[in-house]
């Protein structure tokens, strides 16, 4: 059952929420330029090309529920300021990841640090903006424009300053996701210090975070929110890590690369701010499903697009899907999760995409072991597409999805 806004948003509360979530956020577009430029300095084979680039996602992968349910018990705003210092931190530390082994270990704190950021920034849509799909929309929007500046501001100064002003620049950006998570106000419950204090044993992962979560998925938008976001992010850890090894070997510059996603968040950004009236009026779950398979069959057509103009357009059409599915799944989630289970909503659709985006990679690298880097695209897309045709008989047999 859909939450209704209750009273009048805040402009503090929905501007540090916006900024400490959207840059935490943005700072991926950024990465996904500047980490295989430097990766290429360092020879590896594709299986650990593979494994380097989708280390930023494992440890979300483990632990965004236990910490989703933390921020259910001492709220998201915290948990917030502390990953927005830790990242900021971690990123500095990427000019000295000359070795491998280094560089995953830094990749790891600093794509956990972002991710707790962006979960904690979602959690309190759900917590205090009550899931409003156009509140969900803006933090969407705001992610995007940082998408659209970061990519080709940072390939440019690798291009023309080196690896150290590129890195220099990411680690500013980060500083903006403190300022955004130093500006979020406190709760009644902090301000009077009813909040519960954070302990030790609640950074420790426990099985009654994960069954909380996981019993959640006997809801049906719920389970279907986990299925799409896992092929949508599949498709986003292809586009990641093997699109630009590939457009690095077809010998486009940092700059360009930068521009193709810097188009991506672009026309989401467009679209972002229709999904509030869409959702309203077409069946989330087929909109959903729409959005993920154009978005797959954009990524694995990538070998076949030859011109720079043909993969600006493809990249374009995908950045549009993209913008409209992600406050779509913000919001499918944050309105059927219950008011105290918001965080651990959240943690497990995050769970879901960083499985996808942390396996995908490597399975891809395993196959272009094999198959070579252009078979490789067909191959894994043609998977996903055949376990989205899964997800599209389970919708039409499912009562719940026929309205």
């Amino acid at each position: 059952m859909a939450h209704e806004v209750q009273e009048p948003i805040g402009l503090r509360l929905q501007w540090s929420v916006y900024l400490s979530g959207g840059f935490a956020s943005s700072i991926s577009g950024q990465m996904h330029v500047i980490l295989p430029l430097w990766l290429v300095m360092l020879h590896p084979s594709p299986l650990v090309w593979g494994i380097a680039l989708a280390s930023r996602t494992f440890l979300p992968f483990l632990f965004a529920i236990p910490f989703g349910a933390l921020m259910d018990k001492v709220g998201a705003r915290r948990v917030i300021l502390c990953s927005s210092f830790v990242l900021v931190g971690s990123v500095a530390l990427f000019p000295t990841g000359t070795l491998i082994p280094w560089l995953i270990v830094i990749n790891m704190i600093a794509g956990l640090a972002a991710t707790l950021s962006w979960i904690g920034a979602q959690t309190l849509v759900g917590q205090r903006m009550q899931g409003d799909p156009t509140y969900t929309g803006r933090l969407s929007l705001v992610t995007r424009i940082g998408e659209l500046i970061g990519p080709p501001v940072a390939g440019y100064l690798w291009d023309v300053l080196g690896p150290y002003a590129a890195f220099g620049f990411i680690t500013l950006w980060a500083v903006g996701g403190v300022v955004g998570a130093l500006m979020l106000p406190k709760t009644d419950d902090e301000r009077t210090g009813a909040m519960p204090s954070v302990v030790a044993s609640d950074l420790v992962p426990r099985l009654s975070h994960y069954m909380g979560a996981f019993y959640m998925m006997a809801i049906p938008a719920v389970l279907l929110v986990v299925m799409v976001s896992i092929l949508r992010q599949a498709g986003q850890g292809m586009q990641s890590t093997f699109y630009i090894v590939y457009l690095i070997q077809e010998g486009y510059s940092g700059t360009a690369i930068g521009t193709l996603l810097a188009i991506f968040p672009l026309v989401g950004a467009l679209v972002t701010p229709t999904v509030g009236p869409l959702a309203k009026r077409v069946n989330n779950a087929w909109l959903a499903i729409a959005m993920v398979g154009g978005s797959i069959v954009m990524v694995a057509a990538t070998p076949l697009l030859g011109s720079y103009t043909i993969l600006m357009a493809a990249i374009a059409f995908r950045g549009s899907m993209v913008g409209l599915m992600q406050p779509l799944m913000i919001s499918m989630i944050a309105q059927a999760a219950a008011a105290g289970d918001q965080g651990k909503g959240v943690g497990l659709r995050a769970t879901a995409n960083r499985l996808a985006v942390t396996f995908t990679p490597i399975i891809m690298g395993g196959v272009i072991e094999f198959v070579g880097l252009e078979n490789g695209f067909y191959v894994v897309g043609s998977v996903l597409l055949i376990l989205l045709m899964g997800v599209a008989i389970y919708v039409k047999s499912a009562p719940g999805f026929r309205t």
